[in-house]
């Protein structure tokens, strides 16, 4: 019995637009963020970690479906000050 190689698939980058700035470059309040826009976003946080903070209610989000999320701008800056470490 042959041993099949597994098929890869090709994912096509989207060219960056003006009505989509980049996270952290100035982008309005009313911008929605990828889950890895938000996690780059919030220091590089693990995709798992934003989710458990969803289900936990410590973040909200905008649900397209049970799977594609998206978060405000406005949301994630609130977590962002709120969670910030004070250093004491």
């Amino acid at each position: 019995m042959k041993s099949r190689k597994p098929r890869m698939t090709k994912v096509k980058q989207m060219p960056a637009t003006a009505s989509r700035p980049a996270p952290g470059n100035g982008a309005d309040d009313s911008t929605l963020l990828t889950l890895t826009e938000a996690a780059f976003r919030l220091g590089r946080v693990h995709r798992t970690t934003i989710m458990r903070w969803v289900k936990e209610g410590r973040l909200r989000c905008v649900r397209l479906s049970r799977k594609a999320i998206l978060f405000e701008v406005t949301e994630i800056d609130r977590f962002i000050r709120e969670h910030r470490y004070s250093g004491h």
